[in-house]
């Protein structure tokens, strides 16, 4: 069992480690939980897999781009009233998620294949460990006594 914050904590590393901009990590980290709840925490290393790229608004259809990019744009166009629809390929649960109010509360039962694909990504975030940088003072040394 995993808490609310430790999906959100987890995806948002994962996705920082798969190269996602910070805004659409953060976006995708707290819809995460949600996703859990639906039993669609799944589509998240797709998610991950997928390029960047920014959506189009082209005569009130917002259009391609990441899943994430593209259903936040549309939930600003609507926020802001402004009349747009959507076309982009993603998952009805994403959209579900990214629409809701609420935040959803844990504890989500997560697949441990799973878990450990995201912790793959996560540690793409790591600073290599060298002796270089524990004279830098990197690490804990020889006490830990903070």
């Amino acid at each position: 069992m995993r808490s609310a914050n430790e999906i959100s904590g987890m995806v948002l590393k994962a996705a920082r480690g798969a190269g996602m901009p910070l805004g659409c990590a953060e976006d995708l980290a707290r819809v995460a939980p949600a996703l859990a709840g639906l039993g669609a925490l799944g589509i998240v290393p797709d998610l991950l897999g997928l390029e960047c790229d920014l959506p189009r608004l082209e005569g009130g259809v917002v259009l391609g781009g990441h899943p994430v990019l593209a259903i936040t744009a549309w939930c600003d166009l609507r926020n802001a009233a402004v009349e747009a629809t959507l076309e982009a390929s993603f998952s009805q649960e994403l959209l579900t998620v990214m629409q809701a109010e609420n935040a959803a509360v844990g504890p989500f039962e997560v697949d441990k294949s799973l878990w450990a694909q995201l912790q793959s990504y996560a540690e793409r975030t790591f600073v290599p460990e060298s002796e270089a940088s524990r004279l830098a003072g990197a690490g804990a040394g020889l006490t830990d006594n903070d």
